[in-house]
């Protein structure tokens, strides 16, 4: 196989990927779930099936949502978020009738009054460490990030 072939195999493999993944993001809805302390566990009221600690980023493909009712919306499961002290807050089913938009963003604050709110705000700062860290990663190429004076000459 000659190198201009072999490129453009690989160029056409590139262009359907690309279109490919094009053509998943728009049939899909994107929501992302968020606790308030950070670092509760999410679950989907429908199946509970964990969804993760939040922050959340959970995509439903429309194919496999209910079909949308006589105004146009569809409903989204619900989620129900359970910290570490054992405090829980739940959304109900989400009721979506703009199907242009695709990413939307919930936030599940934890009931004021439940105790030990410590060992919430203690797992949150240690949820935010660690997002910190695979963020400095992931921009960074898991080198040492830039400090504000790396040389120490002052």
């Amino acid at each position: 196989m000659s190198v201009l072939s072999l490129l453009s195999v690989r160029l056409l493999l590139v262009f359907t990927g690309a279109f490919a993944l094009a053509a998943c993001s728009s049939n899909a809805i994107r929501i992302r779930y968020d606790s308030e302390p950070q670092g509760a566990m999410l679950t989907a009221v429908d199946s509970i099936a964990a969804l993760g600690r939040a922050p959340v980023v959970k995509a439903y493909n429309l194919d496999t949502l209910p079909e949308p009712d006589e105004n146009g919306c569809i409903i989204v499961p619900g989620v129900e978020a359970l910290w570490d002290s054992g405090a829980t807050a739940r959304i109900g089913g989400l009721r979506i009738c703009d199907l242009e938009q695709n990413a939307f963003s919930i936030r599940l604050p934890r009931p004021t009054g439940y105790p030990d709110l410590d060992v919430d705000l203690e797992i949150a700062i240690e949820r935010g460490r660690k997002l910190s860290i695979e963020r400095d990663r992931r921009v960074y190429g898991g080198v040492q990030p830039p400090r504000s004076n790396p040389t120490g000459i002052e």
